[in-house]
């Protein structure tokens, strides 16, 4: 039956692996960074195993912090793309929960079947697989977008991790182990449920920061929307204003002009309309589709961008009835130039363009394109999550208004031009 619980620790440490790989973002390539944990894990698995099984679980106990904790640590922490508060916690926190796999299947098989180990080893089997589908399906998404997105705090929680760690391994191996001090069961017990509350709980105040902070540029954003209709209001009450001038005016200037051809003075009567086409000029707005809101933010970016002298490349054909509310789209187009703005001001002036064309037939397409420079990284549903190029929230906006409204996305860099294009195959309103 030894070879039960050598099986068991093998188990726990190769799933305790996998678990973390789950959670951890590395800042090499996928095959690197294979490369790099194979090499260096399986031979510190195997020492561990070696280890336990020569001096046994209560004299391993203690040591697993020296001898497989801090190695491995060391070796994520130079793999990790995040070096900060995000790794140790995510470390910590993976770690921990091993633990407590650990420990609790030890207690139950000491009371259970002392002269076996086969509890420890149908549980451990068991419970490592479905923690691992929980995670994939449930929190690893969700998880490594919280890592990305919010930065802030994650020391305090990487500290409590580390608490964890050393209170229990304190309580079941020291002084002696936890099986000879029944009196200490309920307090471990107590830990052992409090340590994965207050995981959850770290990880939901960490996901309602994150929602906090997306509302808040999302707010932002409507708020510049409301700030560009009421500037396109002003323009087109400006314009009307002088317009209104103008065809007040307009009588007389056409009894000046019948004078001065009377009198043949035709080179006159040319300089006068000169003067009067100018004066007609200045109440001309520029309209770049019929949709009010859409108009008032086009008009808001493509001043934007002129102000940066970004040069631009437009055509513009938008449909009757829009796919999905006009505020929506509005605001997904918004993020989709504030991101090109934002990305031609990081490159030199003569590189800098951002082409917008979109036409309705026979399909609604959008096309957003723009110079930059930098990489661009893609998560698995193929937007942009590289922080470094200021595609993040906007860029799942764009999304999931596409999938709201069934459309269809598409974000592309090849090194120079980045470029997001919109394809609605039926139009709704």
């Amino acid at each position: 039956m030894i070879i039960l619980r050598d099986i068991s620790v093998m188990w726990s440490m190769v799933h305790t692996l996998i678990i973390f790989l789950f959670l951890f973002e590395s800042r090499y390539s996928r095959k690197k960074t294979i490369v790099i944990t194979l090499s260096t894990m399986i031979p510190l698995m195997l020492v561990n195993l070696a280890l336990f099984i020569g001096l046994g679980f209560d004299k391993y106990g203690p040591l697993m912090l020296l001898t497989l904790s801090i190695p491995s640590c060391i070796v994520f922490y130079i793999l990790s793309k995040h070096r900060d508060g995000r790794f140790f916690f995510t470390f910590c926190m993976i770690d921990t929960t091993a633990l407590e796999i650990i420990y609790i299947t030890n207690i139950l098989n000491y009371y259970i079947t002392p002269n076996s180990y086969i509890v420890m080893f149908i549980i451990r089997m068991i419970s490592y697989p479905l923690i691992e589908i929980l995670l994939y399906k449930k929190v690893r998404k969700m998880f490594l977008d919280i890592q990305k997105k919010t930065k802030k705090g994650w020391a305090v929680f990487a500290i409590i991790g580390a608490s964890f760690y050393i209170a229990i391994t304190l309580l079941m191996t020291y002084p002696t182990p936890i099986t000879s001090r029944p009196e200490y069961m309920p307090v471990i017990f107590i830990l052992f449920v409090l340590m994965p509350v207050i995981y959850l709980n770290i990880i939901m105040t960490l996901k309602s920061q994150q929602e906090m902070h997306e509302m808040e540029e999302q707010d932002m954003m409507l708020k510049m929307q409301v700030s560009s209709l009421t500037t396109r209001m002003d323009e087109l009450a400006s314009a009307d204003e002088k317009f209104r001038i103008e065809r007040h005016n307009f009588r007389h200037k056409l009894q000046t002009i019948a004078g001065l051809i009377n009198k043949e003075q035709y080179t006159e009567c040319l300089h006068l309309l000169e003067e009067y086409d100018d004066s007609l000029d200045k109440t001309k707005i520029e309209r770049y589709c019929q949709h009010p809101i859409l108009d008032a933010m086009l008009s808001t970016y493509i001043t934007k961008a002129k102000d940066k002298d970004i040069r631009l490349n437009m055509g513009f054909s938008f449909p009757d009835d829009l796919p999905g509310n006009e505020t929506e789209l509005a605001t997904a187009i918004a993020n989709a130039l504030e991101n090109a703005i934002n990305a031609c001001e990081k490159i030199e002036q003569q590189k800098r363009f951002i082409e917008i064309k979109a036409i309705n037939h026979p399909q609604f397409i959008m096309k957003i394109s723009n110079s930059y420079q930098g990489d661009i990284e893609f998560n698995d549903d193929g937007i942009p999550v590289n922080q470094d190029t200021d595609h993040g929230f906007g860029s799942r906006f764009i999304a999931t208004f596409c999938n709201k409204n069934g459309g269809y996305y598409q974000f592309t860099a090849d090194g120079e031009v980045f470029t997001l294009m919109l394809n609605f195959n039926e139009i709704r309103t």
